[in-house]
């Protein structure tokens, strides 16, 4: 299962797990679909519903962008059904992509505010509020919150693997070589797939006003820097 925060690399993981072990990722249950028929606020359905894949889908990839409450009461059932990675990536780049990616939907996704540092500072709200437990004080609180939630949950169990967006991106071959030593399996392949294959793009950037990157960051570092700080991005 590869879960993550939404716009943090997860496609891009997803495609390299695809390559490298050959897990059918193109034919992904995909628990994002509003219209699963899943009640994701009963953990013993979603437990089932995972033990259930495994048994009937071998190899199957699940992917999610559920707050870790979702899986937490079942947590020990989930993991030892399926291995999860969860993948993470700087606070900075994930709002100014999930903006962008706010402004591409005719529908209310979340909030759609003017510039990036708006969107960081505003209250979730719309169909993104699905992947959350409780409400959040900003989209940056939200980031912070989802990531703590996974790495601790990755602290208790060992089933649960880390990886950092950056990594993957700059230093592949020794990420496909940590996996591989994961999942017990030599990778077919350590040649890196496109990182936007099957990325639902966000709204154009030229229609866009140009992100003020350097006030986003200092905001960041104010809002959530115990969390940047402990990813080892500040």
């Amino acid at each position: 299962m590869v879960v993550s925060h939404e716009r943090s690399g997860t496609h891009f993981l997803m495609n390299s797990l695809g390559a490298a072990f050959g897990y059918p990722n193109a034919n992904f249950l995909n628990f994002d679909q509003p219209d699963l028929n899943v009640n994701f606020f009963d953990p013993a359905v979603v437990a089932n519903v995972v033990s259930r894949v495994a048994a009937q889908r071998a190899g199957a990839m699940i992917k999610s962008h559920h707050a870790v409450e979702f899986f937490q009461p079942t947590m020990a059932s989930v993991a030892h059904h399926l291995l999860v990675f969860y993948i993470y990536r700087d606070p900075v780049d994930v709002m100014i992509s999930f903006w962008r990616f706010m402004h591409r939907w005719s529908w209310h996704e979340g909030p759609r505010a003017p510039t990036a540092l708006e969107f960081a500072m505003a209250e979730p709200e719309g169909n993104l509020l699905r992947y959350q437990m409780r409400q959040r004080s900003s989209m940056l609180d939200r980031w912070a919150r989802h990531v703590e939630g996974w790495t601790q949950a990755a602290e208790r169990n060992r089933r649960i693997v880390l990886v950092r967006y950056e990594d993957l991106r700059d230093s592949y071959p020794d990420m496909i070589a940590r996996f591989s030593a994961i999942i017990g399996q030599s990778p077919a392949t350590t040649t890196p797939p496109d990182p936007s294959r099957n990325v639902v793009p966000g709204a154009d950037p030229d229609t866009l006003p140009s992100p003020d990157v350097t006030a986003l960051r200092e905001l960041a570092l104010r809002e959530v820097g115990e969390t940047m700080r402990l990813l080892h991005y500040a």
